[in-house]
């Protein structure tokens, strides 16, 4: 029997007819031969698992059968319209596309660097470099005469105020009637701040102890002020101010995790700019 003869005989079996049917079938309802790699999606165990704690972080609750299938379409459909997209281009010169690239290319160079833990020493040089960004918040012991809002006129009366309160007549009857303080003792200046404001603060730093001096503005107005006591603020301790050096810290070596990273990047690429 000859190759033909045989080949004859294999296409009136049914069984080869039904498989090229099949196949012939298929074919029209993919519009493709089917194929591997990219056109396959496994949805895994892992990829099952990561969709159902995404879920329940959401939710707080874990989901049911009919959300876990659910989840798995909206997985697929998904992964359909990313590679289907990919394919006609459509990340191409797309800035958004392009920003998000790039933030997952800078977390994964950052990601190193911020799980790491420093060492005490570390920490240390950090408060050494800058001591004032850590020290404690100052505390603050002072008097204040309220003039008025901050007009001409207030500022022609503050001089004849505070020759008055210089020669020791009363602050009482200099005062202007305002929901102010007359003192404040052992204040933070973060209190001081929130009723007469960040300048006003900054101003008192300028003043010398134990006289009356001003005027000094607020948000308020005009105040005469008595500084009672200015103490430096301690020398900052790790132990108090560990978790700010931290995150300073990581906030550092992270940013140079990633320019190291684009550095080593870009010496593989040969830039050319041509300015309008």
């Amino acid at each position: 029997m000859t190759w033909r003869s045989r080949a004859a005989g294999l296409l009136r079996e049914p069984l080869v007819h039904f498989m090229i049917a099949g196949a012939l079938v298929f074919a029209v309802l993919s519009g493709r031969p089917p194929d591997t790699g990219e056109r396959r999606i496994v949805v895994s165990e892992a990829v099952a698992n990561r969709l159902v704690e995404r879920w329940m972080q959401s939710f707080r609750r874990a989901p049911t059968a009919d959300e876990v299938d659910g989840l798995i379409r909206d997985y697929v459909m998904d992964q359909v319209y990313y590679r289907e997209a990919l394919r006609l281009g459509l990340d191409q010169d797309d800035e958004v596309v392009i920003r998000r690239l790039r933030n997952k290319m800078v977390g994964l160079a950052a990601s190193d660097a911020e799980a790491k833990t420093p060492t005490d020493a570390q920490l240390q040089a950090l408060i050494d470099a800058d001591p004032a960004r850590y020290a404690a918040e100052p505390l603050l012991d002072f008097k204040q005469v309220y003039l008025g809002g901050d007009t001409p006129a207030a500022r022609a009366a503050a001089a004849q105020a505070l020759a008055a309160l210089q020669r020791g007549e009363a602050a009482d009857a200099l005062r202007q009637p305002a929901p102010i303080p007359a003192s404040f003792s052992r204040a933070p200046a973060s209190e001081v701040a929130a009723v007469l404001g960040q300048d006003f603060v900054a101003g008192l730093a300028k003043l010398p102890v134990g006289q009356w001096s001003g005027p000094v503005p607020s948000g308020a107005g005009l105040h005469l002020v008595r500084i009672e006591r200015r103490d430096p603020p301690p020398t900052p301790r790790l132990a108090d101010v560990r978790k700010r050096v931290e995150n300073d810290w990581r906030s550092a070596a992270t940013q140079t995790a990633v320019n190291a990273a684009y550095a080593k990047l870009l010496d593989g690429y040969d830039v050319v700019i041509e300015r309008p």
